[in-house]
């Protein structure tokens, strides 16, 4: 049920940060694991651009 929640969660557009303070997660990777992978790519599009990796 647990992990049925979180990637019910992700998919409806909750915060990955709210999701994974929910799940307990030490880590965000293991949170973004159940996203997917057109989110993902999407993620880690705006993570190397916040991170300032925009070229």
């Amino acid at each position: 049920m647990r992990h049925t929640h979180i990637s019910h969660a992700l998919a409806a557009g909750a915060p990955l940060e709210t999701v994974k303070q929910n799940a307990g997660h030490a880590s965000l990777d293991t949170t973004t694991r159940y996203v997917t992978t057109e989110d993902a790519r999407r993620m880690a599009a705006m993570k190397r651009f916040f991170e300032g990796d925009n070229a």
